[in-house]
């Protein structure tokens, strides 16, 4: 027997997605994912929170709070940037100071020895599961209404 089970909060989703639960498509907020058998419920109760206390849904606060940086000066010798909201996330997680944006360019303070272990980071993040559960983020925001037919 199978059924649907929803969760409103777009990072639980993502989470979720993450551990193989086939998503059926969202109803307004509520992203809806396919249950098939009673070992999968307590498994996706279980995951929805788990999420809470994870690393990810840490990752995705520091993906909010970097859409409320407000832009900066000119950047100086002492900052690096990244382009990319999830890599910046990424870095913030491993406490590099945000000095502010300009465009979609999110500076950082480095120290003057920190330029090699910032550049590493930025391209750690691409095979990290960091940007895996960032590209399911991106995936739910895209997904059609649920239909009955499906």
């Amino acid at each position: 027997m199978s059924n649907l089970k929803s969760v409103t909060d777009l990072g639980a989703a993502a989470y979720i997605l993450m551990h193989d639960f086939k998503v059926m498509g969202r109803h307004g907020r509520e992203i809806l994912f396919k249950i098939d058998e009673n070992h999968e419920l307590d498994q996706f109760e279980q995951l929805t929170l788990d999420y809470l206390s994870s690393e990810f849904h840490r990752f995705d606060s520091c993906i909010m709070s970097l859409k409320k940086v407000s832009d900066c000066s000119s950047p100086s010798k002492s900052q690096k940037y990244v382009t990319d909201l999830g890599a910046a996330a990424y870095i913030l997680m491993h406490k590099y100071k945000v000095i502010g944006k300009k465009g979609k360019a999110i500076y950082f303070e480095i120290e003057d020895d920190g330029a090699s272990k910032f550049n590493d980071l930025s391209l750690e993040y691409l095979s990290s599961e960091f940007h895996r559960f960032d590209s399911c983020l991106m995936s739910l925001k895209k997904i059609n209404e649920h239909t009955t037919n499906q």
